[in-house]
Formats: C-alpha cells, sequence, structure tokens
C-alpha cells in the first residue's frame, strides 16, 4: 500500500471516528478541552455535580446555605459538549466559624478525593482566602472563596448588603450528548 493511499485511509477512518463519537480531538491549543470527553446524559451530569457539591457543603462543617441550580453550557470545541457550572454559598454566624470552616475544607477534602491545587489569599484587593481543587476521579473542579465584606475597609454599598460567606463555583469537565442543546 502506498503511504498516499495510507494517509487517506487513515485521514477516513479519523472522519469515521469522529462522526460515530460526535466528539472532537481539538488540543487545548486548538480551543478544545486537551482531552477526550466521555459521553453523558445532561440529567446525570448535574446529578454528579449535585453531589460533588453535596460533598464540599457536608464537609465544611456548616448549615446554612443557597441552593443555587447546576447549568449546562457549552464546552468550546466539542460537538455536542457541555459542561456544568453550579455555583453557591454556604453562611455561618460569623466570620470566624467560616474561617475554620475554610479550615476544614483545606484539611478535609483531600481524604474525600479531592486534591488541593491552591490555598492561598486570592490575588484580589480584598485577598479573601482561596482554596482551588479537583476531583481525582472524575476531575470537577471547585474553587472555594472566604468572602468576609463586613471587614472590608471602604466596602461599597453592595459590598456592606452582602453577608460574609464561603462562596464555591463547582465546574464539570466537558462531556458529550448527542441529544444537548443550549439552554438543557
Amino acid at each position: 500500500m502506498s503511504r498516499r493511499t495510507t494517509a487517506r485511509l487513515g485521514g477516513a477512518l479519523a472522519a469515521a471516528l469522529l462522526l460515530a463519537t460526535g466528539c472532537t480531538t481539538m488540543t487545548k491549543d486548538e480551543g478544545g478541552p486537551g482531552y477526550e470527553p466521555q459521553q453523558m446524559k445532561v440529567a446525570a451530569a448535574k446529578d454528579l455535580t449535585r453531589s460533588r457539591s453535596s460533598a464540599i457543603y457536608d464537609a465544611s462543617g456548616l448549615r446554612e446555605a443557597n441552593n443555587g441550580a447546576p447549568d449546562a453550557a457549552p464546552c468550546d470545541g466539542v460537538d455536542n459538549g457541555f459542561r456544568v457550572r453550579h455555583f453557591w454559598s454556604m453562611y455561618a454566624p460569623d466570620a470566624g466559624t467560616l474561617k475554620r470552616a475554610m479550615d476544614t475544607l483545606h484539611k478535609d477534602l483531600p481524604t474525600k478525593g479531592w486534591k488541593v491545587v491552591r490555598f492561598e489569599p486570592a490575588k484580589s484587593e480584598a485577598k479573601q482566602l482561596q482554596l482551588d481543587v479537583e476531583h481525582e476521579k472524575d476531575h470537577h473542579t471547585a474553587r472555594i472563596e472566604l468572602l468576609l465584606p463586613s471587614t472590608y475597609k471602604d466596602a461599597s454599598k453592595w459590598e456592606k448588603e452582602s453577608r460574609d460567606s464561603l462562596s464555591v463555583s463547582l465546574t464539570s469537565p466537558c462531556y458529550v450528548d448527542p441529544a444537548y442543546k443550549i439552554g438543557d
């Protein structure tokens, strides 16, 4: 078989695989996720994301939270691809309890399958404490920030009206669902 024929067959095979799976193989540099997304229905991905959020909440030891709903959004560079994001906050009676909860999360999440990626003050004017973690099994990532507007010098009107909290931003890896439509 000639080199040209082999190249055509390889290209045809790659195109057939791409059509069959509905995935792209775009690298991160090409605007893709840099890995092959697994197939999962949107509802199952939202349930898994809720479960990861619940594990963080349980580990915190806090007992008050707002419970925003997980939201699916397109995943760049992936045909029929989406990722699930879940933004929510936890509250406590005082700043000291929130600080202790942040320390607890830093110590306990690694025993529950999360890898600590970062634990330090954010690079912002407020320098709030930030904990970034990644779930070692399914690669969900979470950013947990200690927000204490009650302690800010020259707080804005909005900040003065905000409660002290632990703000959580949890994001799934990209998944593929041929039935996914924006707004699911």
